[in-house]
């Protein structure tokens, strides 16, 4: 593949469905795995592996933000461009590595977790392989080569949730979560490599990387502050509470952050590389993005219902009792997800139309006013703080619908009426789980039996609210389906093969 390819050798519609497939199927290999190696582990040393992660994610956004977006979101990219980014992305990876091995022992002293500092240094090699692949993923995402992208992303990690398991069965404790991570990013780099353009380290054009870099840089900015903070607030239950209470609140936020990343990740990398072929055209990027919104929220907000009124019954019947004090924090995080969700495609236009500050904006104001809260504090119950990570996505989501009305023209009183339907819908699926789940209490029915249902009626409420409410949403998915009916068979493939 040529750096400067950019014409979509897909529909926006497979890319959608290959994204999909892979967020699918991510979300069940992490949370898989997750609720597996949890229960093998024991809260401590999940705990302490997750502390571990964590740390070493700080530095892994740096490189695997520093060029990706402005190589997907370039108009036109030469080759000139492409090897500045390689380069800076390669270096970059290599100088943070090897500062994470020489900091290891002063954050085990730091952490007073004499344990922590070898599990660090043995992830550093996880920023020179998200540098090789960063580069190489925007590279395919740019040409909508989602087929080809999530076949390969879904290998590496499919792989290193085996790996991992194998570990923890075998007893490897803690070490279980570097041979996880560590086996998938190496096997992502390497099936990323067939049919890459001139991958050669060398001199590059000054001008070129500054455009980069200055694409990326409120890009950077943001993921350091969301990374950051979410480290924080596990740094604060590790050191102030106790390594089991990392566990379960880590737990807890894989539980509903990794679905909200995962979600969001796969519709931020489609709508980047689409949005910004209409970056020119503000009305129909408006227009877009109000369905796609509409869309978007039919999806969360029943999942966010669903997990809400089973969260206990879950962790109960997957990972066991002893996990039992994080379902609260996990039902409060997953009303906040609906918040945190909502905001992603807002941002993503806006950094489509050349505007990518509106992110760290949002990220800034809502830790600016809630980590100071935290340390204030001190000691306090996970629910506690669990109510204090989710009541900051409504601060995040009024910064971005904010730049959006300023931006791209979207209308507030749109955006809220929108959002009371979504919060109706919550409400509604939320009330309908607990009212069956009051109905059978007195049947004595088993955790198993009893999850699927209430589910199922929690999401099902909440999709019927979202219909009978918005009527431009039920609108919508009839063209839809209209279109995919009319569809040829031959068409409908989601996506080329390599």
């Amino acid at each position: 593949m040529k750096p400067g390819a950019s014409a979509p050798r897909a529909s926006v519609t497979g890319s959608l469905l290959w994204a999909g497939l892979e967020s699918g199927l991510s979300l069940a290999i992490s949370v898989g795995s997750v609720l597996a190696i949890a229960r093998l582990l024991g809260a401590a040393e999940f705990g302490l592996g997750s502390l571990a992660l964590g740390l070493v994610q700080i530095p892994l956004v740096v490189v695997g933000s520093l060029v990706h977006d402005a190589l997907v979101q370039r108009a036109e990219l030469g080759e000139a461009h492409w090897r500045a980014g390689w380069t800076a992305s390669l270096a970059t990876g290599a100088l943070l590595g090897l500062a994470l091995v020489a900091s290891a022992p002063l954050l085990a002293l730091l952490f007073e977790e004499p344990a922590l500092g070898p599990l660090v240094a043995a992830m550093a090699p996880l920023l020179l392989l998200e540098a090789v692949s960063a580069p190489l993923l925007a590279l395919r995402r740019r040409a909508f080569d989602f087929a080809w992208v999530a076949r390969r992303l879904l290998a590496g990690r499919a792989l290193g949730a085996v790996v991992g398991l194998a570990a923890a069965l075998a007893g490897a404790r803690a070490w279980a979560i570097v041979a996880q991570q560590l086996t998938a990013a190496g096997t992502i780099a390497l099936l990323l490599q067939p049919g890459t353009p001139s991958r050669r380290v060398g001199r590059v054009d000054l001008g070129a990387l500054l455009e980069l870099l200055r694409f990326c840089r409120p890009i950077v900015s943001t993921q350091l502050v969301i990374q950051g903070s979410e480290r924080l607030f596990l740094a604060y239950v590790g050191h102030q509470l106790s390594l089991a209470a990392a566990g379960h609140w880590s737990l807890a936020t894989r539980l509903v952050e990794n679905v909200a990343s995962v979600v969001g990740s796969a519709l931020y990398h489609v709508g980047l590389a689409f949005l910004s072929r209409l970056q020119g055209e503000r009305a129909s990027l408006a227009a877009r993005l109000d369905a796609g919104v509409r869309l978007l929220m039919l999806a969360v907000v029943p999942a966010a219902a669903a997990l809400f009124v089973a969260a206990d019954l879950l962790i109960v019947v997957v990972v066991g009792p002893d996990w039992a004090p994080a379902a609260l924090p996990v039902q409060i995080l997953a009303a906040g997800a609906v918040l945190l969700l909502r905001r992603l495609l807002p941002a993503v236009a806006l950094t489509a139309a050349g505007r990518p500050r509106a992110g760290l904006d949002a990220y800034l104001a809502e830790n600016g006013l809630t980590l100071p809260l935290l340390f204030l504090w001190g000691p306090v119950a996970l629910p506690a703080i669990a109510g204090l990570r989710a009541a900051r996505s409504a601060i995040g989501w009024a910064v971005v619908a904010r730049a959006a009305a300023a931006g791209l023209g979207r209308s507030w009183r749109a955006e809220l009426g929108s959002l009371a339907a979504d919060l109706a819908g919550l409400g509604a699926g939320v009330g309908s789980g607990f009212l069956l789940r009051g109905l059978f209490a007195t049947a004595a029915w088993s955790p198993a039996l009893l999850l699927p249902i209430v589910a199922s009626v929690a999401a099902a409420a909440a999709v019927a609210t979202l219909l009978a409410l918005q009527p431009a949403l039920v609108r919508e998915l009839a063209a839809r389906l209209g279109r995919g009916a009319r569809r040829p068979p031959a068409a409908r493939v989601a996506g080329p093969l390599p």
